[in-house]
């Protein structure tokens, strides 16, 4: 049985390898705490990151290494400089580096970057999965964006239960984000994926991100609402503070937590 892992924005210099160990850890620990009877052995645990899309280096001409002597470097102050000066006398730079993160725009403002998106996602779960099998997909913060549009966009793809945390997908500014970039001709605009067997949504109080969870169900409808429906819970994390307004929103939380455990567990018994 194979569950992927997929992450959320601000991800481009992390290494995947490093996230993916702990991403898996943190999912396996809830799986334990929520009292999972199946075999560990038994679950495939895949991540797909998409990350290094956005990673600055990524199309960067690779320059030739010099061994000659060092040429003095002239230049107009770069965003480091402003930030350093920022952050030293207003002590604000952590939230202007966050602020700046344009990951989220960028994913549909630009179609040939969210199809690299997306395809991290795809292959993932395409890729050696025995024929007949479904995949439990983990989405935490935008990765929850990425996981519903290749949904949406294809419903061959063999993704079996989603769930969803830390998502924004209900927020109104980015669900007509959602709502603008449906195939032409889809009615709703936002379905409740047609393959998807289950779908929860785990979100925490505290969590800036989850602001709309509660209209999950309405805004992306399944078509006998009595019989499926997105089902939105809640799981109690950590606490907003003045030095970490964000705090709640963290992945290993989310993963490791017993609400999500148990939403992993029933999927993985149900497919």
């Amino acid at each position: 049985m194979r569950v992927v892992l997929i992450h959320g924005r601000a991800a481009a210099m992390d290494i995947p390898a490093i996230m993916a160990r702990d991403w898996e850890a943190a999912l396996r620990f809830g799986l334990q705490r929520a009292g999972s009877k199946v075999p560990a052995g038994n679950v495939d645990v895949r991540f797909a990151f998409y990350g290094s899309v956005w990673r600055p280096d990524e199309r960067q001409p690779l320059p030739p290494i010099d061994f000659g002597p060092a040429a003095l470097q002239l230049g107009l102050p770069g965003l480091g400089d402003l930030s350093l000066w920022i952050d030293q006398h207003l002590g604000v730079g952590d939230a202007l580096l966050d602020l700046l993160l344009q990951d989220l725009d960028e994913y549909y403002a630009e179609p040939e970057l969210r199809k690299l998106t997306n395809d991290r996602l795809v292959s993932a779960c395409r890729e050696g999965l025995p024929p007949g099998e479904r995949v439990v997909v983990v989405a935490f913060s935008m990765g929850t964006l990425v996981a519903y549009d290749a949904l949406r966009a294809d419903p061959t793809l063999p993704i079996g239960a989603l769930i969803t945390c830390g998502s924004p997908l209900a927020m109104p500014s980015i669900y007509r984000k959602v709502e603008a970039t449906a195939p032409r001709g889809m009615r709703p605009r936002t379905p409740f994926p047609r393959q998807l067997r289950l779908w929860v949504n785990a979100w925490t109080k505290d969590d800036p991100a989850t602001a709309g969870h509660h209209d999950m169900a309405a805004r992306f409808p399944a078509p006998d609402p009595n019989a499926q429906h997105v089902q939105d819970l809640e799981t109690w994390g950590r606490s907003a503070a003045p030095t970490a307004p964000a705090g709640a929103h963290n992945a290993l939380d989310y993963l490791s937590s017993r609400v999500v455990g148990t939403a992993v567990d029933a999927a993985l018994r149900v497919l």
